[in-house]
């Protein structure tokens, strides 16, 4: 398994809301391109973190979801005052 590193990281469905989340430093991708071909690729650094963001997205999970119950629950706090 590759390292784990901690950034910053925002989401456009939560303009302003920023914070520390861990995802993996390097990933592999399979997927599907527009003719139902495999495609298969890797991405590092920033790169990386964008696509597990979107795919997050895509398994119907946000960003704050991979924060443990205490800080999702200091963001829900946070986002109720807004």
């Amino acid at each position: 398994f590759w390292k784990k590193e901690k950034d910053r990281e925002g989401c456009l469905s939560f303009p302003g809301l920023w914070l520390e989340i861990a995802r993996s430093s390097q990933i592999k991708v399979k997927a599907l391109d527009e003719k139902g071909q495999e495609i298969e690729f890797s991405a590092q650094g920033f790169l990386a973190r964008v696509f597990q963001h979107e795919i997050d997205h895509l398994n119907n999970v946000l960003f704050f979801e991979r924060l443990t119950f205490l800080s999702r629950w200091r963001v829900k706090r946070q986002l109720d005052k807004k």
